[in-house]
């Protein structure tokens, strides 16, 4: 009997760590899940950000130079969003080549750092379109004929606004 009762603790116990496993690796599996699809998101963000900057640029382009020289600077931030890009694919060749021996504890910090990187991202392309719809107002009063080009570029209208942020 003590045999039997022996035997049924054993089993239970070798269950139950085979249970914890696969909990394990299920939550690795979903963390890696997770990094993969906000590493894509952000890659669809920072694309969309180059985008509306680039579209930004040539409506600024085409107001007088008397108030664009510093909105013009502000829009060369392409090398920075290349940076971003190229940072993305570095994450994304570690991944590859690390995801399955590197500690749950790292993955789960480079999810939260997409996390963030994410939310800077769409913080700043928030300061971004409230800037041009100010430079569209601004413009609009010295030069009434900017606000049809505003308008055909989808800036100062929050309608043609890229969602950054899911």
């Amino acid at each position: 009997m003590n045999l039997f009762i022996a035997t049924l603790i054993l089993a239970a116990v070798v269950v139950l760590g085979l249970l914890w496993r696969l909990l394990q690796l299920r939550r690795r599996q979903d963390t890696l899940r997770r990094i993969m699809d906000n590493a894509d998101a952000l890659e669809r963000d920072l694309y969309a950000c180059r985008e509306r900057m680039q579209t930004m640029h040539r409506w600024v382009s085409t107001l007088p130079s008397t108030i664009t020289t510093q909105a013009l600077a502000s829009l060369t931030l392409d090398p920075l969003v290349q940076k971003a890009l190229r940072d993305l694919l570095q994450q994304r060749l570690w991944l590859r080549d690390h995801a399955e021996s590197a500690p749950l504890a790292q993955l789960l910090r480079k999810r939260a750092d997409l996390d963030r990187s994410r939310k800077s991202l769409a913080e700043n392309m928030e300061k971004l379109e409230a800037a041009g719809e100010a430079l569209a107002a601004a413009s609009t009063e010295t030069h009434p004929v900017s606000a049809l080009i505003a308008s055909a570029y989808g800036i100062g209208n929050t309608d043609s606004r890229t969602p950054t942020s899911t």
